[in-house]
C-alpha cells in the first residue's frame, strides 16, 4: 500500500508533464488514494466480519492491481482520478482488515511489537517506491513506474492466497466488537480526541514525502538524487518507528518523549525548508519523526472495550482517511501558490498540532464519568 501511495509522487515531475496537470492537481491525485477511506473504513471492517477477512483482503489487492494498470494507461486527469480512486478503495479494505488480522493473531506485549512492524510496512513501501518508481519512470516513462504497483499488488494477492490462515475462531472472535451502538458516550468523546493525533501525524508525514522530492528537484537535484534523499529519510523513519515500539507503557513517561521527538522532527523540517545542506536533517528528522508512531496508533486501545473495538477502530480510520486525503491536496495548492518551502511549513504546523491535542486527550482520560 505504501509503495502504491508513493508512486504518484515519485514520478510527479514526469506525470505533470505527461498528463498536463499542475502541482495542485498532482497533490489531489496523491491524496485521492486515501479519500475512499472516509466511506469505506467502517464498512470494510463490518464486511470482513460478514464475508471473511481473507476474501476482503484479496478483493482489495485485486482492486489495487486493477487500479494501477488503469492509471498507467490514463490519458486525462479525469481518467487518472477514477483509476486512483479504484486503487484507493482496495487499499482501504487492505489497511483496515490487515490491522484487524494482526490484532487477531497477537495479544498483550506481542501485539504492540506486531503493530509497530505493521506500521513500518508503510514507510518501507514508500522507501522502495522512491528508489524504484522514480528511476524506472525516468528510464521508461511514468506509466512504467505506475504499473510496477500492479505487480506488487499481484505478488501480495498470491502470498495472502497461498500463505495466510485465520487464527482459531475463539481467538478471532474475542478480538471483535460489532456495531456503533457498542460505543459508549465516553468512548465517543475520547475517540474524537484520540483519533486526531494519528491522522495529523500521518498527514504531516505524507506532505513531507510527497513534496520533498519536488522541493529538491526545484533546488537543482535530479529526480533520482531527490528520490534517494527522501528514501533515506524514510529508512530513518523505519528505525525510529521500531524504536518507538520500545517506549514506556506509562503515559506520564511516554508522552514527554513523544513531544520532544515531534518538536525535534519539526525543527529539522524548518531547516530543510531553509535550503541548507539536507543530508544531516534528512537522517535526524527521520529518526525523530518515527518515534511517536506506535504510541499514537495505540491511543484508542487505551479506552476501547473489546466489544466496541471493531466499531471504534472503524471510526478511528475514517477520521484518519478524511484528514490524510485532504491535507496533501491543500499542501499541493500551497506549493503551487507559494513555492516548495510552504509545503514543509504546513507539515511542521500540522505535526506540532499533535502536542496540545495529546495533552487534551490525557486530561479527558483522567476525568472519569
Amino acid at each position: 500500500m505504501g509503495f502504491q501511495f508513493q508512486s504518484v509522487a515519485a514520478v510527479g515531475p514526469l506525470m505533470t508533464t505527461g498528463l498536463g496537470i499542475d502541482k495542485a492537481q498532482l497533490g489531489w491525485l496523491i491524496g485521492l488514494y486515501l479519500l475512499p477511506g472516509i466511506a469505506f473504513a467502517l464498512p470494510g471492517g463490518l464486511l470482513g466480519r460478514r464475508f471473511g477477512d481473507k476474501r476482503l483482503v484479496l478483493a482489495g489487492l485485486a482492486l489495487m492491481g486493477g487500479g494501477g494498470i488503469w492509471l498507467s494507461s490514463s490519458e486525462t486527469f479525469a481518467e487518472a482520478n477514477a483509476a486512483r480512486f479504484t486503487s484507493g478503495i482496495g487499499a482501504v479494505m487492505l489497511n483496515v482488515l490487515v490491522t484487524k488480522m494482526v490484532a487477531d493473531w497477537f495479544d498483550g506485549k506481542q501485539r504492540l511489537l506486531a503493530m509497530s512492524i505493521l506500521i513500518n510496512s508503510w514507510p518501507i513501501g514508500i522507501g522502495i517506491a522512491l528508489v524504484v518508481v522514480g528511476p524506472l519512470g525516468q528510464f521508461a516513462g511514468w506509466p512504467s513506474g505506475i504499473i510496477a504497483t500492479a505487480v506488487f499488488a499481484a505478488v501480495g494477492f498470491f502470498l495472502v492466497l497461498a500463505v495466510y490462515r485465520a487464527p482459531s475462531l475463539a481467538t478471532a472472535g474475542s478480538a471483535v466488537g460489532f456495531g456503533l451502538r457498542e460505543l459508549s458516550r465516553r468512548e465517543w468523546q475520547l475517540l474524537m480526541l484520540g483519533s486526531l493525533p494519528w491522522f495529523l501525524y500521518n498527514a504531516a508525514f505524507q506532505i513531507v514525502i510527497s513534496f520533498l522530492p519536488l522541493f529538491f528537484v526545484g533546488k537543482g537535484l535530479d529526480i533520482s538524487h531527490a528520490g534517494s534523499l527522501v528514501a533515506l529519510n524514510t529508512v530513518m523513519f523505519v528505525v525510529g518507528v521500531q524504536a518507538g515500539g520500545l517506549l514506556p507503557k506509562d503515559a506520564r513517561r511516554r508522552d514527554p518523549l513523544c513531544h520532544m521527538a515531534i518538536f525535534g522532527w519539526c525543527l529539522t523540517l524548518l531547516l530543510l525548508a531553509s535550503g541548507i545542506a539536507p543530508l544531516p536533517w534528512i537522517v535526524v528528522g527521520g529518526l525523530l519523526g518515527g518515534v511517536p508512531a506506535a504510541a499514537l496508533v495505540s491511543m484508542p486501545a487505551e479506552f476501547l472495550r473489546p466489544e466496541s473495538r471493531n466499531a471504534g477502530m472503524g471510526i478511528f480510520y475514517t477520521i484518519y482517511y478524511f484528514g490524510c486525503a485532504l491535507l496533501p491536496a491543500a499542501a499541493g495548492a500551497l506549493y503551487e501558490a507559494s513555492g516548495g518551502p510552504a509545503a514543509l511549513w504546513m507539515a511542521t504546523a500540522v505535526a506540532l498540532s499533535c502536542v496540545p491535542i495529546i495533552w487534551l486527550f490525557r486530561r479527558a482520560m483522567t476525568n472519569r464519568p
